[in-house]
């Protein structure tokens, strides 16, 4: 389980990586800048942490497992929208069932805990924006025979991306205390895909400004409560300590 965990990290992070680097120094990359960025951003941002977390650790795998089958479930939906069988995200779904499979125990996968109402509400708010988007990025894979953009596959892998979101957020607020990890990724998401759409606005899926701004804003959100609920485990763990 280790190694195959292993495997997928080196895997996202050195293809994200190549694909930024790829991107900044090929011209003929260059119509394909948010794209590239938010690939990059599928693999580095969305997909590693967890599998990292199972490599170091496959005793308690039981929870970036979660995350994973959250990010599985998007791109198995949304192939299945865009009608498109993706040759670089499906090998990742079937090695996360493969991991699942190889788990020692599931038995921690979703403690007990309470939700919470401010993170279900900015998932919530964040799926209003992604989920259209998500919707016409596959319709672009089904109808799009002609373009780069859909023989790289990157209609489907935009669509990926936007319901992955909602997804991880969706694990978070239901409980938060268990899925830090979690928060983590789905707000550095939501930050990465609205300063894109700001900063590359003239290119194809670029979301418009209004729409990218609200879902950095959410992003931000997620990594200050992320931040905050750190520290305010930090300091009760450490008042344990004193007494």
């Amino acid at each position: 389980m280790r190694i195959i965990a292993a495997v997928m990290a080196v895997g996202a992070i050195g293809f994200g990586l190549f694909t930024v680097v790829f991107g900044l120094v090929s011209p003929a990359q260059e119509p394909h800048a948010f794209h590239n960025v938010i690939v990059a951003s599928l693999l580095i941002v969305l997909s590693a942490p967890p599998v990292i977390a199972i490599a170091r650790d496959p005793e308690a795998s039981a929870r970036p497992l979660v995350m994973l089958a959250a990010v599985g479930i998007a791109a198995l939906a949304t192939m299945a929208m865009s009608l498109t069988l993706d040759p670089f995200t499906l090998p990742f779904v079937i090695l996360v069932a493969v991991l699942w499979l190889l788990a020692p125990s599931r038995a921690d996968a979703f403690p007990l805990g309470r939700p919470s109402i401010v993170l279900l509400g900015l998932t919530l708010i964040a799926a209003v924006v992604l989920v259209p988007y998500a919707v016409g990025q596959a319709e672009l894979q089904r109808t799009d025979h002609a373009s780069d953009h859909a023989a790289f596959f990157h209609w489907v892998e935009m669509s990926f991306y936007a319901v992955a979101i909602p997804m991880l957020g969706l694990v978070v607020a239901l409980r938060p205390s268990a899925y830090p990890l979690a928060a983590w990724c789905a707000g550095t998401a939501l930050v990465v895909l609205g300063l894109a759409s700001l900063l590359l606005d003239e290119y194809v899926s670029a979301l418009p400004s209004v729409q990218a701004t609200a879902v950095l804003a959410i992003g931000a959100a997620m990594l200050l409560i992320a931040i905050a609920s750190i520290t305010s485990d930090g300091d009760r763990k450490r008042g344990i300590a004193i007494r």
